[in-house]
């Protein structure tokens, strides 16, 4: 992650679209965490970046959430309130613990059936209208329900580096991953530790 919170609302290192939603809180174990998507717009721009739905059905939701604000932050509350959620299961995931898993279930017992897919000028992403404002629930819902039941499970890590908290699925050949990017957290990580342990042998020098 980013300090900058314009950037990291653009960095996904999480490897599933799932995880990447759990990852737009920045610095989420720090004392300091940053919110990446305050509002129902703002999260709509984190779909198009991450491409979980179609241009077309991105533009009706911003319709639609302007004529309708409680509405959209009513929708809000429940994405957050997700990502609580996997926030939840993944550190039970990589603690190789056992999660409550009743309010995803509950969730999918409300989920529509997965539309077909439309191509856009990047990856397929599911054929929403963009009629309800609850639409781009459902990718990350579904993405969830896929790493749950996939070898995914087992390989969540947490980036090792302080007060970031970002997820991933480390697909590294022994598991071995530390960060969420070994460009951004883990440079910063290495000469924080480097600093510390020159702070050290310094004669006199106290931490």
């Amino acid at each position: 992650m980013s300090r900058d919170p314009q950037r990291a609302a653009t960095q996904f290192f999480g490897g599933r679209v799932c995880l990447d939603f759990a990852n737009t809180l920045d610095w989420r174990t720090s004392g300091d965490p940053q919110e990446l998507i305050p509002d129902y717009t703002a999260f709509l721009g984190w779909c198009a970046r991450r491409r979980t739905l179609s241009p077309q059905a991105i533009k009706a939701l911003e319709v639609i959430a302007r004529k309708k604000p409680a509405a959209a932050a009513a929708a809000q509350t429940e994405l957050l309130s997700l990502r609580a959620e996997i926030w939840s299961i993944c550190d039970a995931l990589r603690r190789g613990e056992r999660s409550d898993l009743a309010p995803v279930n509950a969730l999918l017992a409300q989920a529509p059936p997965q539309p077909s897919l439309v191509r856009t000028d990047g990856p397929y992403v599911h054929n929403f209208s963009g009629r309800t404002l609850s639409e781009p629930l459902w990718p990350i819902l579904w993405s969830l329900t896929a790493v749950l039941t996939s070898a995914d499970a087992s390989r969540i890590g947490c980036c090792q580096a302080d007060g970031c908290g970002w997820f991933y699925v480390d697909e590294s050949p022994n598991r071995t991953r530390l960060w969420c990017s070994s460009e951004v957290c883990g440079n910063r990580e290495r000469a924080r530790r480097a600093y510390a342990k020159r702070r050290k042998t310094i004669p006199g020098k106290r931490g």
